[in-house]
């Protein structure tokens, strides 16, 4: 789940009063498969005068071939930059005009384009997202345009000390796999990218029944699902996208890894990470509570020792990363260089107590609070509900996320024990450091 500052205890919250599936903000809503393929899922939200539309592709940076590496984060750029009906700079008008705001995103397993209006204005929103998703024309003096924009955003990821540790950390972990590449691609990939490709690949994944579109917000679901339908009734499906979607047989190292480069850095970022299982496995739930006692928070188990009690670092945290087919559990941490040997043990012993004591009952419990308390939060708005339905409808079930507080409910301390012996082990890890250059 997305991370976010817990503040549960002091709202008051408990185990208890966290919503069970029928009760969670997600529920209910209206899923419908329209005959061309594309998915529509509706969730009807009267408290406020607003619509959230969604429409997300399922591809990103795992289907791309690796000479046009970046490609998918490429035409988000260029879903902005005009179709036959709408020129250059239109949508945008459009949508402030309206009292909105549009963005997109894109991930190693999707892209995401949204519009958030208020609700009488929906059919201009979806309208608008359709034409761009089936009709940008890709201007080549804006291809040139924004190639140069993220030939830039690569030299901040790369100049930027975490940007640049995590992006080593994939490139180890998944390494040979798609999981590996860079969202943004390399400026030699980002190179090759012509107009000709941007036409393909929209003719590839683009199509409905890759597509899942989302609306939440103060709607009547049939209206809905009558304007989705009429709108899209042209759109004509591919029934050979499944072929094209990468299906990662991700087999996890028998031996460490070890990537330590040298940068102008006055401390030491580094990054001790392990395979882990992807979303939707048994373990998935017992790993991220695992990740909240360990480095979750200012209460966490390594923030009290490294940063409160022993001094050995600016920051630490735990976190656990699933993916569809795979997932990556990590420990990051900030530190003088001095200090690294004294964090490495500290953090071996604290992973190594996890392997051999059960979590105590009251520690469990406020983790599950933490964990589910973050659901909740995550949650609130319009937007945030159509995020996480669309996210899970693509990556893998709707169904992970409304059964999500109650698997988290369920977990027991000898499960949180398990999961780390069998994830967490010291002879298949992946170490990543970025360090000052010596003098």
């Amino acid at each position: 789940m997305k991370l976010w500052m817990c503040i549960s205890l002091a709202m008051g919250m408990s185990i208890g009063c966290m919503p069970r599936r029928g009760e969670t903000p997600l529920w209910p809503f209206t899923k419908k498969v329209l005959p061309n393929g594309l998915t529509v899922f509706v969730k009807e939200v009267h408290t406020v005068p607003l619509v959230a539309v969604f429409l997300w592709a399922r591809t990103g940076s795992a289907n791309e071939p690796d000479s046009l590496c970046g490609i998918s984060h490429f035409l988000e750029h260029m879903f902005f930059k005009g179709t036959k009906l709408h020129p250059k700079g239109e949508m945008d008008r459009i949508v402030k005009r309206l009292g909105g705001y549009n963005n997109a995103f894109t991930g190693i397993e999707y892209t995401g384009y949204y519009i958030v209006v208020p609700s009488e204005h929906f059919s201009t929103a979806f309208g608008l997202l359709y034409d761009a998703m089936t009709g940008s024309v890709f201007p080549p003096e804006e291809i040139e345009l924004e190639r140069k924009v993220i030939e830039e955003e690569i030299r901040r990821r790369d100049d930027s000390p975490t940007g640049k540790l995590h992006q080593m950390f994939l490139e180890n972990l998944f390494k040979g796999t798609p999981y590996a590449r860079p969202v943004l691609g390399t400026s030699e990939t980002l190179a090759r990218i012509k107009r000709e490709h941007f036409l393909e690949y929209l003719r590839d994944y683009y199509v409905p029944n890759n597509v899942v579109a989302v609306v939440v917000g103060d709607v009547e679901t049939r209206k809905v699902l009558d304007e989705v339908r009429s709108c899209t009734q042209g759109w004509r499906p591919d029934p050979e996208v499944t072929k094209r979607l990468s299906e990662i047989n991700f087999v996890p190292g028998t031996e460490p890894r070890t990537c330590e480069v040298e940068r102008d850095v006055n401390q030491t970022y580094w990054i001790l990470g392990f395979p882990a299982p992807g979303i939707g496995e048994p373990d998935e739930y017992p790993l991220e509570l695992a990740a909240t006692v360990l480095g979750s928070g200012r209460s966490s188990r390594l923030w009290r020792r490294l940063v409160e009690r022993e001094g050995l670092v600016t920051t630490v945290s735990a976190w656990y990363w699933p993916l569809r087919y795979a997932g990556a559990f990590g420990v990051e941490a900030h530190f003088p260089p001095e200090n690294r040997g004294k964090v490495e043990e500290a953090v071996w012993e604290e992973i190594r107590r996890l392997k051999e004591e059960p979590v105590g009952e009251e520690e469990l419990e406020k983790a599950k609070t933490m964990l589910l308390a973050d659901f909740a939060y995550d949650n609130e708005s319009c937007a945030d509900i159509a995020e996480t339905l669309g996210y899970y409808a693509v990556v893998s079930s709707v169904d992970h996320a409304l059964d999500y507080p109650e698997k988290v409910r369920k977990v027991t301390a000898e499960q949180v024990r398990e999961a780390v012996r069998r994830h967490l082990r010291e002879d298949a890890y992946t170490l990543c450091v970025l360090e000052p250059k010596s003098p």
